[in-house]
């Protein structure tokens, strides 16, 4: 029914497929970040700082690196670009001479 009612009915994915995307996804993440983490750890104690404050930074940008990552994943695709030439039709109306 409706627009979309001459669509075959496609089955729902099952429950441990999407489990495993889920889990890929934030293993991804946790990995971006362990990474970061371990190189501003690894920076900031070759820089001279204290163990402690190297390790807290590195744990701080971790922890910002994958909070970053699961934002930026709801962010919307960007729009279709405009073809070119119709940059002034924007409106619907035919561009001017």
């Amino acid at each position: 029914m409706g627009r979309h009612g001459d669509r075959a009915a496609v089955p729902p994915t099952p429950w441990y497929a999407r489990a495993g995307r889920a889990a890929l996804r934030w293993l991804g993440r946790l990995a971006l970040g362990a990474l970061a983490g371990a190189v501003v750890l690894g920076a900031t104690a070759w820089a001279g700082t204290s163990w402690e404050t190297a390790r807290a930074l590195g744990a701080g940008a971790a922890v910002l690196v994958v909070v970053a990552s699961a934002l930026a994943a709801t962010v919307p695709a960007p729009r279709e670009p405009t073809p070119p030439g119709r940059a002034d039709d924007r409106d619907g109306r035919p561009p001017s001479a």
